[in-house]
């Protein structure tokens, strides 16, 4: 909801959450699939001259309300019970896993820190890795084709 144009490279297919933002205190680099490239273009236009890709509405300063894309949700109807637009995350992490991804790719991309001796030691950063698996995240989404309902 606080992301900001500076920290968005479209011609490398980077966003880079700063530290100050990051669920683990360092910067996290989000690979961008070709069809979130589209979107962040998208949303460069909504957004105006505003620094913020989401700005609130009528503000070019304040962030979007963090609560709206929820009730977003909560207004569509979908044939399961009612979610959060963060239990998208533990959606695709499943489905990724089910698909024989990589727990340590799945879980960098997620931004999420490993625990114990294995998370002091494994510093990768499965870039390549990261990249392939959200473009292929991308595509398959793409390809369910899902019509939505209000």
């Amino acid at each position: 909801m606080h992301a900001r144009w500076i920290n968005v490279h479209l011609e490398t297919g980077e966003w880079v959450i700063p530290e100050e933002q990051s669920k683990t205190g360092q910067p996290h680099i989000v690979y961008l699939s070709l069809q979130v490239r589209e979107m962040f273009q998208e949303l460069r236009h909504l957004a105006g001259d505003s620094e913020l890709v989401l700005p609130g509405r009528g503000s070019l300063t304040k962030p979007f309300a963090s609560n709206a894309l929820n009730q977003a949700m909560g207004a569509m109807s979908f044939p399961i019970p009612p979610f959060t637009i963060h239990d998208l995350r533990r959606t695709g992490s499943t489905i990724l896993q089910e698909q024989g991804l990589s727990s340590d790719v799945v879980e960098k991309a997620l931004n999420h820190s490993v625990g114990g001796v294995r998370g002091v030691y494994n510093r990768a950063k499965y870039a390549d890795q990261r990249k392939a698996m959200l473009q292929s995240w991308a595509d398959y989404i793409s390809s369910l084709n899902v019509p939505l309902h209000h």
